[in-house]
C-alpha cells in the first residue's frame, strides 16, 4: 500500500496544471482500488463542485454541484467523516443528479479531504456491484486523502479565477497595507554548481579572495544604509554576515577546497551548502531561517565571481519587492522611500527580512500560498497586512476600499501616537505602566514619550546570535550600555541569555528530542556559570552611573534556581567591587513566570524576588501543550483559553502590592490588554507598534467598572466566550473601533 500511495502522490504533484493533477488523482485511485468509478468534489462557495471523475459523465465536470449537506457526498463534507454504503441509492440522504450519469453504481465509499480543520472536498469511489468496501480499502482512501490534502489546498488556490478578484492567503510578517507595482528581486546564481577542476589553485584562490572582499564591502555599504534608516542595532544583522565572511573556519574550508583542485565556484558551492545543511537541521525556527541568509551570502559570492559588481536598482516610484525567499540583503538594496512592501513566497515571521520589515514599518507577507514570483511580474499588487492576503491586479473597487482603510488606519495610528506624549492614566485616574519589548529594535523616540515608562523586556539572545562565538564581557557591556542610556533613566529589564533546547547558538549546537522541555534558559546558564557571570558582570558594568537596570532570568521552575542566580549575582557584585575599588550596587533581580511550576510556587518565591514578569506566550504554550510554532496545531494556541485566563488571574492574586508585569504578545492586543487590566495587571510590556492603541484603551476605561467583566471571563466555558465578553464590553463603552477585525 505504501508504494502505491507514494506513486499516486508523486504523479499528482508532477502534473502541470490543477486540472491535470486532479484527473491523474481519480484515474490512478480508480486503478489502484480496482473500482468502476472515482470522483473528486471540491468545496466552492459553500457547495461541492464535481471537479474530476473517471466513471461519471465528463460533461458534468465543472458544472454539476451539490449544496453543503446535500446528498451522500454533501453529507460526508458536512460531517467531515467517511461514509461506506453497500447500496447508496437506499440511503435516505441519497440524491440522484441525472447529468452525472451514476445510476449504474451502488457501492459507495467517500472520505472528506481536510487540511488544518478546513474541508476542501470529498474523494469518492463507486462500484456497480452492491457491496461494502473493506476496512483495508477504506483505510487506503482515508490515508490517500490525508496525504494529498496539502497539495490539493495549494492547487485549488491556483485555479483560474477572475484576476481582478483573486487573492492569496499568507502569513503577516509586518502589518500594514501597500498598493504598488511588483519588482522581482534580481535572480541569484544557483548555489548548486557543477564540479569543475581548476588548472591553477593559486589563481582560483585569488579570485575567491577578491570576491570575499567585494562582497564584504557591498554588505558593509548595505548595512550602513540600513542603520541610517532604522535603529542602529539592526546593523548587527549585517555585522553577522560580515563576521561570517571573515570567519577563519569558513575561509580555511574554502582554501582547502580550492587547494584540492576545485574551481572557486565549486568551492563556494560545496562549503556553503554544507553550512546551509547544518542550519536547516536545527529545530528552532529562527536559526533554521538563518540558512536562507547563508545561502544568500553564497549566492552573492558566486555573483561576484561571475560579474565583479552589481548595478544598483534605479527606481522612480515605490515598489513591492517580490522573491521566492526575501533576504535581508535584498531588502537593503531598495531605498527605503521606494520600498512600499514585501512579498516572500517562502520564509517565516522570524526571518531577518521579516525583522527588518517590522523595524522599518514596511508591510510584509511571507509563506504566500498558490502563486509564484513570475506570475507577479509587471503586475500591481495589494498587500493586506491585516488579514494576511495578497491581491493580484486588484479591481478598482478593491483598491479604493483598501486606500480608504489605509487612510483611516493612518489617521487612527497618528492619533494614538500623539497620545503617548501624555502619562498613562485610566479615566478614573489610576496609573497604568506601559513598557516596551525590545531587542533588535529598541526605539529611542518611543522611549522618550511620557506615556512609556521604560523597557519591560530586552532580549539579549539577538546579541549572542550576531557573533560566531560568545561575545566578550566588553562587547556585551557596550551593547547593554547603549540600551540603558537610551532609556534616559527609565527602568530597563534585561533578560539573561534565553537560548538552548529549541534555540541553540550556532557555536553551541544542542540536539534534543523534546527541546521545549530541554536544556534551555536558566538551566543552560546555571550549567555554565562562567557564561552567566560574564553576562551579569557586563550588565552591572553597563549600569555604572545610570542605575536603571533590572535583571530578569527566564524559564525558572525551581527554588534552587532562584537561589543560585541570587548567589551568582552577589558574587559578581563583590568581584567588581574589588576590581573597581568602590562599592557596586546590585541591580534588582526578577524572573519570568512562563512554566506551570512557577505559577504554582510563586507565592513562596516572592520574598526572594524584586519583581516578576509573566511570559504569556510560553505560559500558554506549556499550559495547553501546544507548540506555537507548529502550523499543524497552531489553531489550538489560544491565549484566551479559560485555563490561561485562570492562570493569569491566579498569578495576579498572588502578587498583590508586588512588582508584577506581563511581557507577552497578549499585552499588545486590545482584547488581551483589556483582559489583563480586568484581572488586575497594571504593568504591560509590548512592541512599539501596539503602545498607542493600548494607551488609548487605558485612557478611556474606568478600571473601577471591571469587576463584573472579571466574573464573566472567569466563568467563560471557552476562548470564544471570553472574547465575546471582552468585545461586548468594548462596544458598550463606545470603544468599538478597538475591536480587532477578526474578533
Amino acid at each position: 500500500m505504501i508504494s502505491t500511495l507514494r506513486h499516486i502522490v508523486q504523479r499528482v504533484s508532477q502534473a502541470n496544471t490543477v486540472e491535470q493533477s486532479m484527473a491523474e488523482l481519480v484515474r490512478l485511485t480508480r486503478a489502484a482500488m480496482q473500482t468502476d468509478c472515482c470522483s473528486l468534489y471540491l468545496v466552492e462557495e459553500h457547495s461541492l463542485l464535481l471537479f474530476a471523475t473517471e466513471g461519471l459523465s465528463q460533461d458534468a465536470v465543472g458544472h454539476s454541484r451539490l449544496d453543503w449537506g446535500e446528498g451522500v457526498v454533501g453529507l460526508v463534507a458536512q460531517r467531515e467523516e467517511p461514509l461506506n454504503l453497500a447500496d447508496a441509492p437506499k440511503h435516505k440522504a441519497f440524491k440522484l443528479l441525472p447529468e452525472v450519469q451514476e445510476e449504474a453504481y451502488r457501492a459507495f465509499l467517500a472520505v472528506p479531504v481536510i487540511h488544518r480543520r478546513q474541508a476542501l472536498g470529498v474523494l469518492v469511489v463507486q462500484q456497480r456491484l452492491a457491496r461494502q468496501f473493506s476496512e483495508e480499502e477504506e483505510s487506503f482512501l482515508i490515508t490517500l486523502a490525508s496525504q494529498l490534502a496539502p497539495q490539493l489546498r495549494e492547487r485549488a488556490l491556483s485555479r483560474p479565477q477572475d484576476p481582478k478578484l483573486i487573492h492569496y492567503p499568507a502569513l503577516v510578517a509586518a502589518e500594514g497595507i501597500a498598493i504598488a507595482p511588483a519588482l522581482l528581486a534580481r535572480p541569484k546564481m544557483d548555489l548548486v554548481q557543477p564540479e569543475r577542476r581548476a588548472e591553477s589553485p593559486e589563481r582560483e584562490w585569488q579570485r575567491l579572495e577578491q570576491a570575499l572582499l567585494a562582497t564584504s564591502e557591498e554588505l558593509a555599504e548595505l548595512g550602513g544604509r540600513i542603520s541610517e534608516e532604522v535603529e542602529s542595532e539592526l546593523a548587527l544583522l549585517f555585522d553577522c554576515f560580515l563576521e561570517l565572511l571573515a570567519d577563519a573556519d569558513l575561509r580555511l574550508a574554502l582554501r582547502n577546497c580550492v587547494e584540492q583542485g576545485w574551481m572557486a565556484e565549486t568551492a563556494v558551492s560545496k562549503v556553503v551548502l554544507e553550512y546551509v545543511g547544518q542550519f536547516e537541521s536545527m529545530s528552532d525556527d529562527y536559526l533554521r531561517e538563518r540558512a536562507a541568509d547563508i545561502r544568500d551570502l553564497g549566492q552573492r559570492l558566486l555573483d561576484q565571481l561571475a560579474r565583479p559588481s552589481l548595478a544598483p536598482y534605479r527606481l522612480d516610484h515605490p515598489v513591492i519587492l517580490v522573491a521566492k525567499e526575501i533576504t535581508a540583503t535584498m531588502l537593503a538594496e531598495i531605498p527605503r522611500q521606494k520600498l512600499a512592501g514585501i512579498v516572500s513566497i517562502k520564509g517565516g515571521i522570524n526571518s531577518h527580512a521579516a525583522i527588518l520589515a517590522r523595524a522599518m514599518g514596511v508591510p510584509a507577507l511571507v509563506a504566500v500560498e498558490g502563486i509564484k514570483p513570475a506570475q507577479m511580474a509587471d503586475k500591481t499588487l495589494l498587500i493586506d497586512g491585516l488579514e494576511g492576503r495578497l491581491w493580484l491586479e486588484p479591481a478598482s473597487e478593491v483598491v479604493r476600499a483598501f486606500e480608504a482603510l489605509e487612510r483611516g488606519l493612518e489617521r487612527r495610528s497618528a492619533r494614538f501616537r500623539r497620545q503617548l506624549a501624555e502619562v498613562c492614566h485610566s479615566r478614573n485616574g489610576e496609573a497604568v505602566s506601559l513598557l516596551l519589548n525590545a531587542g533588535l529594535d529598541a526605539d529611542e523616540s518611543v522611549l522618550g514619550k511620557a506615556g512609556v515608562t521604560g523597557v519591560g523586556l530586552y532580549r539579549t539572545e539577538a546579541l549572542f546570535m550576531a557573533y560566531n562565538q560568545f561575545p566578550t564581557e566588553q562587547q556585551q557591556e557596550r551593547a547593554y550600555r547603549r540600551v540603558l542610556e537610551r532609556a534616559s533613566g527609565k527602568p530597563v529589564t534585561i533578560r539573561t541569555l534565553d537560548v538552548g533546547g529549541d534555540k541553540p547558538l550556532p557555536y553551541l549546537p544542542i540536539r534534543e528530542d523534546n527541546p521545549f522541555l530541554g536544556w534551555r534558559g536558566v538551566r543552560l546558564s546555571l550549567d555554565h556559570p562562567d557564561l552567566f557571570l560574564t553576562q551579569v558582570r557586563a550588565l552591572i558594568r553597563a549600569n555604572e552611573g545610570l542605575g536603571n537596570l533590572r535583571i530578569m532570568v527566564p524559564m525558572v521552575s525551581r527554588l534552587d534556581e532562584i537561589q543560585s542566580c541570587r548567589r551568582l549575582l552577589e558574587q559578581a557584585v563583590q568581584e567588581l567591587g574589588e576590581e573597581l575599588g568602590r562599592p557596586v550596587t546590585a541591580p534588582a533581580l526578577g524572573i519570568m513566570v512562563e512554566v506551570p511550576a512557577a505559577l504554582l510556587q510563586l507565592a513562596r518565591w516572592w520574598p526572594l524576588l524584586d519583581f516578576v514578569s509573566v511570559g504569556s506566550n510560553d505560559l500558554t504554550q506549556y499550559l495547553l501543550a501546544v507548540d506555537r510554532n507548529n502550523a499543524q496545531v497552531g489553531a489550538s494556541f489560544d491565549s484566551f483559553h479559560p485555563a490561561v485566563v485562570a492562570a493569569l488571574a491566579q498569578i495576579a492574586s498572588h502578587s498583590a502590592d508586588q512588582d508584577l508585569s506581563l511581557c507577552g504578545e497578549l499585552a499588545g492586543e486590545t482584547l488581551g490588554a483589556l483582559l489583563l487590566l480586568t484581572l488586575g495587571y497594571r504593568q504591560l510590556s509590548m512592541n512599539s507598534g501596539s503602545l498607542g492603541a493600548i494607551h488609548f484603551l487605558v485612557q478611556h476605561l474606568d478600571l473601577a467598572e471591571l469587576p463584573a467583566l472579571r466574573e464573566s471571563v472567569l466563568a467563560a466555558a471557552d476562548g470564544e466566550e471570553v472574547r465575546r465578553s471582552l468585545v461586548e464590553f468594548l462596544e458598550g463603552q463606545g470603544l468599538g473601533e478597538l475591536v480587532p477585525a477578526n474578533a
